[in-house]
């Protein structure tokens, strides 16, 4: 084999340890989104995961095959790799360009789903848990407006700015008086407190944007080194296919690579 053969095997190698590294990569982030039981994000969650597992593992079981078939220099394996990683690729372009052009629908599909919400009582506990930490880090209340919460809003909701930063960024609310709604002749509601009024929903909305760009950006970043990757596996086996068989591979003593002729056996 050549010298070019050697360095076009490492370069094989090389980038099909990287495909499997983008490979591992994707199913970890399948695995963290399915985690992800937020309810305004469970009708395009199985979607993400059935593409970033099925496409993760695909580029993993396919790197495998790569790294042997430039290993081992068979023919073969190597050929069998770049047919299913050109087809592979073929279809994650597909799917790439149609999940960009499905955003926008992602987007309303998740303000619909805000809408549709009478109570946040009623959603899981997993989402009130993660967006009660949200309200108090954003410092915002409920998804559309801090009444998602009805009269019953959370400690985290409670506006703690104080002076000219609270007028600007909270609102009066008042809370029930449950012994009012049993008994009507007792003192009506009057505890009084403030709510910010800025909106969760708009900002989980940019969440779940950041994590579609990163998904994209995983799938073209991965698209781009499936392409030199088939390259060189299609290099190194012309090289292989086309190899002389009355060559061998030998080094002299300055450890150079070269050619040697092999004499030809007399009958």
């Amino acid at each position: 084999m050549a010298k070019g053969s050697t360095y076009m095997r490492g370069l094989c190698i090389i980038l099909n340890f990287l495909l499997m590294i983008f490979g591992v990569i994707l199913l970890l982030f399948g695995i963290v989104v399915n985690s992800v039981k937020a309810a305004p994000v469970q009708d395009w969650t199985p979607q993400v995961v059935l593409l970033s597992v099925g496409f993760g593992l695909a580029t993993f079981l396919l790197s495998v095959l790569g790294v042997y078939g430039a290993y081992r220099e068979q023919v073969l394996p190597l050929l069998l790799y770049s047919v299913f990683m050109a087809i592979k690729f073929t279809v994650l372009m597909v799917l790439a360009i149609i999940a960009t052009l499905a955003q926008p629908q992602m987007e309303k599909m998740i303000e619909q789903s805000f809408r549709r919400m009478t109570s946040l009582y009623n959603v899981d506990e997993v989402f009130q848990r993660e967006l009660n930490k949200l309200q108090k880090e954003a410092q915002c209340c409920g998804l559309n407006h801090y009444t998602d919460w009805k009269n019953e809003t959370p400690p985290s909701c409670r506006c703690s700015l104080v002076n000219s930063e609270r007028e600007e960024k909270c609102v009066i609310a008042t809370a029930p008086n449950f012994e009012w709604i049993r008994n009507p002749h007792s003192e009506p509601p009057s505890e009084q407190y403030y709510v910010y009024t800025k909106k969760c929903g708009p900002i989980l909305i940019e969440y779940a944007k950041n994590g579609w760009r990163i998904l994209l950006g995983i799938l073209f970043t991965l698209a781009t080194i499936e392409v030199a990757a088939v390259v060189a596996a299609l290099l190194l086996w012309y090289k292989l296919h086309t190899r002389s068989p009355g060559t061998s591979l030998s080094e002299d003593n300055n450890s150079r690579m070269k050619y040697e002729l092999q004499p030809e056996k007399r009958l």
